[in-house]
């Protein structure tokens, strides 16, 4: 795109190409006072277009927030737009939910926005997400593995979420900031290179322009590209879920002979059991037990997948839903699901972990808090203690000769994205005490 002023008739350009906003709509445009949403903001109001501000206060960085808030209320008023605002005790709300601080925090605004746009009648909901984030977003989905949805980076619509500066680069939405001498609040966590999309565009894309110096311009192009596959990757799974999916009496029937004639039965099977909470790696698992009646049943959070002759059967969950409890750094119990109590000490000289199976013992400068304690899920994998290579709990399991029900009741503690121990079995070796361990954290579990 050229100048920074032509930025307005770009984003009325981008809009109507895409139908994101219709003549008269009702915006209710998501702002936090960064430089993103304080230009959308002014890009819409500069265009004439109806709007109120919204304002989400997480409380996460004490006074910062608060002058956020304060930032957003003034420029709010300065032009003359309606503001709205919401705080949120957004690490109880983790806590309470299993979730990390960033999950948390996206569904409690997305949560507000509808729930405001219902209220008060808005067409659509302004989200400042610009290309810069739509390239970032294809990268970390690559990097944790992605599917071809996960190809087409940040979509311009989703329901009533619309994102008017998706096509603008931040170096143009910076110029524009300064041509019009538009303020804007700066986010400190965006300097730390804590979090994954700040290492992203701080490092990854900075060091890929130096050997492909149009690198964001490609990757835009191919975003583009794979968004348009995937109207007719979507269209073909359609036509396949409706030759071999089948409901009756609250139950659902895949047939596997007619999933098997697919030209990719294992694409097809997870688009299939997407909806109902399956990931990938669970439906590459059903199929490799296809051929083998075992009786193994399959769980998401909602549903339970068993095979019924030559039919994968899906049943919706009818009690309590899998449980997931966060277990804070200055934890000492834990009452449910399972007792667990926990101890931290120094390690002294003459030091020996306990090895029962009831307890484990691990290097504390190896956990991440919150740690996380869920039922296990097939796909999960860890490196038993004494072992060096990986192996699935599935495998392991067949090795303990754990019953169905026995494995139905493992609960595994999880910190970071690692599994550190299957409690009441066995810790992981990436968090066993070595000679270099300082801290330790015991944690035993009390059967009843």
């Amino acid at each position: 795109m050229g100048k920074s002023s032509d930025l307005q008739t770009a984003m009325l350009h981008y809009c109507g190409r895409h139908r994101l906003l219709k003549s008269g709509s009702r915006v209710l445009a998501a702002v936090s006072g960064g430089i993103d949403s304080m230009v959308m903001l002014h890009l819409l109001h500069a265009a004439g277009i109806q709007t109120v501000v919204a304002h989400c206060n997480f409380g996460l960085r004490g006074d910062e927030s608060n002058l956020d808030e304060a930032f957003v209320k003034s420029e709010a008023g300065k032009l003359g737009v309606q503001y709205r605002t919401e705080r949120f005790h957004t690490s109880a709300y983790a806590l309470q939910n299993g979730l990390s601080i960033q999950m948390a925090a996206r569904e409690l605004r997305y949560r507000w926005f509808h729930e405001l746009s219902v209220r008060e009648d808005y067409d659509v909901i302004a989200i400042a997400h610009n290309r810069d984030d739509r390239i970032e977003t294809l990268l970390i989905n690559l990097a944790r593995g992605t599917g071809i949805h996960g190809l087409s980076g940040i979509r311009q619509q989703n329901g009533k979420i619309v994102r008017p500066v998706l096509f603008a680069s931040r170096k143009e939405i910076e110029a524009y900031a300064d041509t019009h001498g538009i303020g804007f609040r700066e986010d400190s966590s965006n300097t730390t290179d804590k979090y994954a999309r700040n290492y992203i565009r701080h490092h990854v894309i900075p060091g890929l322009e130096q050997y492909f110096p149009g690198i964001r311009q490609t990757l835009d192009r191919d975003i583009e590209h794979f968004s348009a596959v995937a109207l007719f990757y979507n269209e073909a799974i359609e036509h396949y879920r409706n030759k071999i999916v089948a409901a009756k009496d609250d139950l659902v029937y895949i047939n596997l002979r007619e999933l098997a004639q697919s030209p990719s039965p294992p694409a097809l099977l997870y688009e299939i059991l997407k909806p109902y909470g399956f990931s990938n790696t669970v439906a590459a698992e059903i199929l490799e037990e296809r051929s083998r009646p075992s009786g193994r049943r399959f769980f998401s959070d909602t549903h339970r997948a068993v095979y019924d002759r030559q039919a994968l059967m899906l049943q919706k969950l009818d009690g309590q839903q899998p449980y997931k409890y966060m277990i804070d750094e200055n934890a000492s119990y834990l009452d449910a699901p399972v007792r667990l109590e926990i101890d931290k000490f120094e390690r002294s000289a003459g030091y020996m972990p306990d090895t029962g199976r009831d307890t484990a013992c691990l290097d504390g400068s190896k956990l991440q808090y919150p740690l996380l304690l869920r039922k296990w899920e097939h796909g999960d994998m860890f490196r038993p203690l004494g072992m060096k290579n990986m192996k699935k709990l599935s495998d392991f399991f067949i090795d303990m000769k754990l019953s169905l029900i026995a494995k139905e009741q493992c609960w595994v503690l999880v910190s970071g994205a690692q599994i550190a121990w299957i409690a009441g079995l066995r810790i992981d070796d990436r968090f066993k005490i070595t000679g270099e361990t300082t801290h330790v954290v015991q944690i035993t579990m009390k059967r009843q």
